[in-house]
């Protein structure tokens, strides 16, 4: 199966991001629902956060398709990268006021030219009205405006200066003197000059008012899909969130749905008083969904090799030709396809722990995998390949994106929980979460979350957060005396001084907590 050139193909053509695959059908195929959609499927306004290669757009995208088939609802997916020009991300001395309305004007455009294909394509009996209230919200609830300062300023004058020496004489004294007088004039220019700024002024009254007149006679619910909004310049963020605040959030005929990273974003600036420029967290939009918490490998592992195996084969399935796989190999069913590509269940076990629940880690370490089982003429892929493909997918993607002082600190954090310990999870208390080192780590998806809000009771008052480091941090140590504990015992006992039990099913784990001095 490794050497048929169809096979080749479909793993050489599964997309690593899905913005790059163009065919929303394989989009569809490719999907494997965990829990997520169906909590997207409403009329809150939401957040989903997500590190890169969990499936945040490919999730979004689904929505996206779902919605448009629901009777009376059309969406708007605005892609942040591809919004304004860029002087808006790049000229920071341009003011945030024409930085951000820049912005809002792109998403606004976008809105205008969805709602505008919903009411071509779905007429009513109030297309017409919608169509005059549409044009009303494009001309009226944006104005241009100027906004001048003076930059420079000059003098212009004349100035005399007398010198020299005189001539005079005085019979009486007989006295002589001499005076040379000269003039010399000095010129100065005064000027004054002014930059001008143009930039658009929203109107929200009246953005309001047209914008829920023209859902209503268009009959129909707007979706506002914001993917990739840490695109957005982080001081710009707060700004732009309050521009949707102000513009959506009072008309319930629009629902709003954003993809973000949790570590690159800013929704807020809090101020005096408890009020916030900005999103208000948790009251005027929801944050409660993380795709990370549904892909935690330790917390179920089962459940994550059966969830990723059934990626694997709906993504090939996708890329091939209508039942190539049951005609030309008799394979139906994901577990089938594993039976034929892997040597066992063994080695596919450990491709998803390698991917430590990111789906575009586990998708690039498979097909190299793949192709390095091709390359040795193998007939399946082992483990040894799969090991070797993860050091290589580390290697190539992960570490080559942390500077030195965050290899310092990861080699740090290896001799404290391996070296020390030989395991391969820690705690950090919440308090230490919003470090930049701990961030910036999981951000690189060289440290992993394993649960959230732990309590340890030596420590009572203080919650934890359970992390375990990246498989391809000691890749190298398996096999070795070195190697830490990979899998987490099963144990009857409650916690002790050295093991702490996070999970349901009674499994234990070191109890190695990072302090802040560790991340100094």
């Amino acid at each position: 199966m490794i050497k048929d050139s169809k096979i080749i193909q479909a793993v050489s053509s599964i997309s690593q991001r899905a913005e790059r695959q163009r065919d929303i059908n394989k989009i569809i195929d490719s999907y494997v629902e965990v829990g997520i959609l169906p909590q997207l499927i409403n009329n809150n306004n939401q957040i989903l956060y997500g590190r890169r290669g969990t499936g945040k757009t490919h999730i979004l995208r689904i929505l996206e398709d779902t919605i448009n088939k629901t009777p009376n609802k059309t969406t708007c997916y605005i892609d942040c990268r591809f919004l304004g020009s860029s002087p808006q991300f790049t000229d920071h001395t341009m003011s945030i006021e024409y930085r951000c309305s820049s912005l809002f004007t792109d998403i606004l455009n976008e809105i205008f030219n969805s709602i505008l294909n919903y009411i071509a394509y779905n007429p009513n009996k109030n297309s017409d009205l919608a169509l005059d209230s549409l044009n009303s919200l494009e001309k009226t609830s944006i104005e241009e405006i100027q906004k001048s300062k003076k930059i420079t300023n000059r003098e212009k004058g004349l100035k005399e200066k007398q010198s020299g020496n005189n001539i005079s004489l005085n019979p009486s004294s007989i006295d002589v003197s001499f005076t040379n007088a000269s003039k010399k004039s000095d010129e100065n220019e005064k000027t004054t000059e002014f930059e001008t700024e143009e930039f658009e002024k929203i109107v929200f009254p009246d953005l309001h008012y047209y914008l829920q007149r023209v859902l209503k006679e268009a009959e129909v619910d707007l979706f506002l899909i914001i993917d990739e909004w840490s695109a957005i310049p982080i001081d710009i963020q707060p700004y732009l969130a309050e521009f949707l605040k102000k513009s959506f959030i009072p008309v319930p005929e629009v629902i709003l749905k954003i993809g973000a990273l949790e570590y690159r974003s800013s929704f807020t600036i809090p101020r005096e008083k408890h009020n916030y420029i900005g999103f208000e967290l948790g009251s005027d939009i929801s944050t409660n969904l993380d795709i990370d918490e549904y892909f935690v490998y330790d917390r179920n592992p089962s459940e994550i090799t059966n969830t990723f195996s059934e990626i694997l084969f709906k993504h090939i399935k996708s890329e091939l030709p209508e039942n190539f796989l049951y005609e030309n190999y008799a394979i139906k069913t994901n577990k089938q396809l594993l039976q034929t590509l892997f040597t066992g269940n063994t080695a596919f076990d450990e491709l998803v722990r390698a991917s430590e629940g990111v789906v575009r880690d586990y998708i690039n370490i498979f097909t190299l995998a793949f192709f390095d089982a091709q390359r040795k003429n193998s007939s399946n892929i082992d483990k040894k390949i799969v090991v070797e493909a993860s050091r290589q997918w580390f290697e190539n993607d992960k570490a080559k994106n942390l500077d030195d002082f965050l290899h310092e600190k990861v080699r740090l954090i290896i001799d404290e929980v391996i070296g020390k310990k030989k395991a391969r999870s820690f705690l950090v208390s919440r308090k230490l979460e919003q470090n930049p080192i701990i961030q910036k780590l999981f951000d690189a998806r060289v440290i992993h979350i394993v649960k959230r809000g732990y309590s340890d009771k030596d420590n009572p008052g203080i919650r934890y957060n359970i992390y375990s480091l990246d498989y391809g941090t000691y890749v190298d140590l398996i096999n070795t005396s070195k190697q830490p504990q990979i899998e987490f015992e099963f144990t009857e006992e409650v916690d002790s001084e050295e093991f702490i039990v996070p999970f349901d099913d009674k499994r234990s784990i070191r109890r190695i907590i990072l302090t802040e001095q560790h991340l100094e």
